[in-house]
Order: structure tokens, then sequence, then C-alpha cells
């Protein structure tokens, strides 16, 4: 989803840190955020609801270029769907919170595919041109897509990274019904969250699009974790990559240094009606290429059938089971590469905490306790990343004490497995939540009441999410408590002092550390992107983990619980912002506490 609104990047700011990629961030998180939403004045603008936007059918379409990097030369157009001139709802921005608040989001999206296809239809698109829609899982495709009209011309359909970390299963059924009405999918906004980089080899995406603007803020090393991950999967599956926020020659420049063949952006022309596009534009000389389709993988009724299909099964003793399942699981739990993991079936107290860590350190974790997700008696660890594949699964054997087991490092074989487990799950597996054995009986702490000393703090993100809603961008609160372990409270206040020392060096400059209580803090974060938003807030909270994680070993009767809230897309005010950390913070500490971090759902 290119964002049409961004002009050339503001070179009067003063302080600028460069990546290795080329990528430009500002030391400001008001600087990074290059683009400032498009706004209607409400003094000035004609008064319109969305009843009157989708009943008289007033939504418009732009298009704007996709070209090949080397040549110049236009290979696709994107539809950009906006409201009526002028209106309260003329931005993508508007029209989206509105349908958001009145519950009419897959009304709306129905309609700008509709709105998209017919003006694609109107100004005679045809082959060779390809067509970006943007869409959503869980919308029902409209009639003329359904009937052939990629026929006409190639249609590569949209799916956003927060789809895919947040609903896989559904992205991944969506996907498929896509493909088998002969569409492409892409994967878009790619880069806020590290769980999609664990999912990109089940996705096979035929276009994934890489925002420069959103990695712009990123570190350098998490920018070169998602190009090698991209690259990967471009090398292994021929997926294309797509730059967006190409704005200048330097764009141009590192937009190739990622690995992108194709760009889209205001360097290659702004949006505009597709007749006065066509009419300027030469025709590509072919149409976007969409992946074959996938090899045979998990060809079994269950996945364990379909593992014993291809690897002869041996029958072994439970300790040699536990063992197997001990490597694999030890292996994810040391990799750096961000990895989808599938726990499936019962499982040890040990098991359990190694499957806690596999959580929080993995891209992607879930679990399917107590069978394999189709009834089979089994259980196994299967792990999925960039650059290793393994499988171990196990069934017993009635009347032994034994098991079948079966052992896989087969890529295409385990990659179809992850992907039937993972379609087939329902979205929002819980992970079993066992406090690891090392972890500190914490003293008893009451719920985190909003009152004194944290009376202050609701002000605090008030006056930052007002600032965030002039500048159309989010904020984000992080509240950090740390605890000592029952019988320690008077002789850990220098741990815990140490561990806070910790924390604060781990926090951005961007963001702002607020004290809050003797044993409560709070990390303020400002100017956030609206896309991508939960993901940063996801990852500052990570980099504090880390840090934590660094000194338990030395402080072991110390534990972080954190809690999280958003706004405006979790919370509307300050006061519920903080109300939602704080209660999300009591529900970390109940959960175990030891560097937990809950958002409340």
């Amino acid at each position: 989803m290119s964002d049409d609104r961004a002009g050339p990047a503001d070179r009067s700011s003063p302080s600028v840190t460069t990546h290795p990629f080329g990528l430009k961030s500002a030391t400001r998180r008001a600087d990074v955020v290059p683009v400032t939403p498009l706004r209607t004045d409400p003094a000035t603008a004609a008064p319109v609801d969305l009843d009157r936007v989708l009943g008289e059918d007033a939504l418009r379409t732009v298009f704007q270029l996709v070209v090949d990097l080397d040549s110049r030369r236009p290979v696709a157009v994107e539809a950009l769907v906006r409201g009526p001139r002028g209106s309260g709802l003329a931005t993508p921005g508007q029209l989206f919170d509105a349908a958001a608040r009145t519950g009419r989001l897959a009304e709306l999206d129905r309609a700008c595919l509709r709105t998209a296809l017919r003006a694609a239809t109107g100004a005679g698109l045809a082959a060779p041109w390809t067509l970006f829609l943007n869409g959503s899982p869980d919308q029902e495709l409209p009639a003329e897509l359904t009937a052939g009209v990629a026929g006409a011309r190639p249609v590569v359909v949209d799916l956003t990274e927060r789809a895919l970390t947040t609903r896989p299963g559904q992205v991944l059924r969506a996907a498929a019904g896509l493909r088998a009405r002969g569409l492409g999918v892409a994967l878009d906004d790619l880069g806020a969250d590290p769980a999609a980089l664990a999912l990109l080899p089940l996705l096979r995406p035929d276009v994934v699009k890489l925002d420069l603007r959103l990695l712009a803020a990123r570190p350098e090393a998490e920018v070169a974790a998602i190009v090698q991950a991209v690259s990967a999967q471009a090398e292994r599956d021929g997926t294309t990559v797509l730059a967006e926020g190409v704005e200048t020659e330097e764009h141009l420049r590192t937009a190739r240094a990622l690995g992108a063949t194709l760009g889209q952006g205001w360097l290659f022309g702004r949006p505009a009606a597709l007749g006065d596009l066509l009419a300027r534009t030469p025709v590509p000389a072919h149409p976007l290429p969409v992946l074959p389709p996938a090899g045979p993988g998990g060809d079994g009724p269950t996945p364990f059938a379909a593992l014993e299909r291809r690897r002869p099964a041996r029958r072994a003793g439970t300790d040699v089971v536990e063992e197997a399942l001990r490597h694999l699981e030890r292996h994810a739990l040391r990799g750096v590469e961000p990895s989808t993991v599938v726990g499936v079936g019962a499982t040890s107290p040990e098991r359990a905490a190694r499957h806690e860590q596999l959580a929080r350190r993995a891209g992607f974790a879930l679990s399917l306790p107590g069978a394999d997700g189709r009834g089979e008696d089994v259980r196994g660890t299967v792990v999925l990343g960039p650059h290793f594949a393994g499988a171990v699964l196990a069934r017993p054997v009635a009347g032994t004490g034994e098991f079948d087991l079966v052992v896989s490092h087969d890529r295409a074989l385990v990659t179809a497995l992850v992907t039937d487990l993972v379609r087939d799950a329902p979205d929002h597996v819980p992970v079993p939540v066992t406090a690891p054995v090392t972890a500190p009986v914490l003293a008893h702490r009451p719920a985190v009441e909003a009152g004194p000393p944290a009376a202050g703090l609701g002000e605090q993100v008030g006056e930052a999410l007002e600032e965030g809603r002039r500048a159309g961008t989010g904020t984000g609160l992080l509240v950090v408590g740390v605890d000592a372990a029952v019988g320690t409270e008077g002789r850990c206040g220098p741990a815990r002092a140490e561990v806070v020392r910790r924390m604060r060096r781990a926090v951005r400059s961007v963001d702002r550390w607020l004290p809050v209580g003797p044993d409560l803090f709070a990390v303020l974060l400002t100017g956030l992107p609206r896309s991508g938003s939960e993901g940063v807030v996801e990852r500052v909270a990570d980099a504090l983990l880390m840090a934590v994680e660094t000194s338990m070993d030395s402080h072991p009767d110390v534990s972080v619980s954190i809690g999280a809230s958003l706004a405006p897309t979790r919370a509307h005010t300050g006061a519920e912002a903080q109300r939602q950390a704080l209660a999300a913070l009591d529900a970390a500490r109940r959960a175990g506490g030891h560097c937990a971090r809950i958002w409340l759902v």
C-alpha cells in the first residue's frame, strides 16, 4: 500500500543517522515519520458521512505506477481509493477511521475493490499491465473479481503484514483462495514485526513490498535481518521485491541495495487518473510474473502421516523422543533468525518452559495442545527458518510405552507441514504459559491503581496523543514493573537499581523514560507511524527484555513485567491508555511475571 501522500524528503533536518544500506533516519522520532497525512480543515470541509459516501458510490480511485528499477519502464499500477474531494472523508485515514468507528470496515473494503475494478475496466486497463489492489483476508471478493476479470489483466492483491502476524491462518487460507482464482498475492508493509519474516516461507508471496520510510526508522541490525530474510525468500521461491516510497535518486540507490527490482514513489510519478497515466506511459513489455504452485509436501491426512510417507518411522523410547525434541527446540532457541515454531501435543513441565522461551524469542510460535490439530495423538515440534528446517513427531504405540518417531530436515516437506498446521489452526491459539524453572517467586504485588504516583502519567500520554492526532501519528506506552522475589525485598535494592540502569540504556534516545514509582516506570513512544506502530512498541519492549536477560545470572531475584497500550489504535485518551497498560502489567505479573509482556486484549 504505497503512501502516495509523501513528497520528497525534507533535507533541512539537522541530525540524521545513515544506515549501511543508505537509509536515513532523524534522531527525533517525530522526524522519522516523513509524511504528515493530508487533513481537511473542519471549518471548510463539506459535511459528508460514511452512509452517503457508500450509498451514493462517491469513492474515487487514483493510480500510481510501479516501475522496473533498472529500466524505469512501467510494469504495473496500484489502485488507491479516496473519498470525495474537500470532504472530511477525503483521505484513506479519514475513510477507514470512520468505518472502524461504525463497524463497517468490511463494507468499505468491498466498496473500494468495486470502485477500483470499475475504474480499471473503464480506462481499458489490460494485459500486459498488472493491477495491484489492496485487500483484506476476511473480505468477500466482489463478483467482478471472481467472474474472470483477472483474465483481462493480471491482478495482485495486497495483504498486510499486520494481518499475517495477527491472523496467520486466515491470511494463508485467503491467499490459497486468491491463487485458486488465478490472482497473485503481495505482502505489504513488511518490516514492522519479526513474526512476518518467520511466516514468509508459508505465505510464499508473489511480491514483497518494503517501505523505505518504515525501514529508515529501524536499527541497522533489524534492517539487515529483514534484507536477509527477504533475499532468502526471493532466491528460494522467486518472490519479487518492490520498494515503496522511492522519492529521490538516493532512495533509488537504496532500494537496489536492499535487493528490490521494482519501485513505486514520487520519483516515478504521482498518483493520477488512470486514463491520464495510460495516455502518457509506454505499455509494459510483459506482465508481472507470479509464482508457480508450491510443490508436493504434506500429502497426508495428518502431519505424522505426511512425514511417515517420506521418512520411515523408527521405534523409540520416551528418553530418545524427549532428547530429539530437546535438541530441536534448543536449536531454535539458539538461532538468531526469525523462525516459525509449532509445538504439537502433550508437553512436560520442562518442555512447557522451553516453549514459553520460544514464544518470546521465535518470530512466530504456535502451540496445538492435546493433539496435532487433526485429532491424532502426537507430540512433536516443527521449526522453520530462513536457513533451517526441522521436524520431530512421535506417536505412541498402544500398550508398549514406546513411540513411532519420525525426524525430517527436508525443507519442502517441513514447509508444507508447518503451512498446513498454521493454516488449519484457529487464529490466536495461546502458547502455554508456565513460569520457567529459574523464575523467582514474586513477592505479592497488588493490582496497580491509576492514582498517585501514576496520576501524572495519563496527562503526559494525553498531551503526546493530542500532538500525534495533529501530526497523524501514534503514541505507545509501556509500563514496566521491577519486582523482587519473596524474602529478598529488603536486600534487592542495588540489584533492582542495576536492572533499571540496564533498561534505561536500552531505551532509544527518541523515547521518554518516566519514573512513576519506586518499582514502576513508563516508556513513552511518540510520533509512531500508524502502519506498523504496534510492532515498534513490541520491539522497544523486546529491547528492554533483552537488557533484563543479560542481567539475570547476576540478579536472579529481580523480575521484570511489562504492560503496553497504543493510541489511538487501542486507546483514545491518555487515561484510557494508562488504564490499559497498568491492567496489562498486572496481568503479566499474575501470569508469572518473569520477563513477561502482555497486551491487554
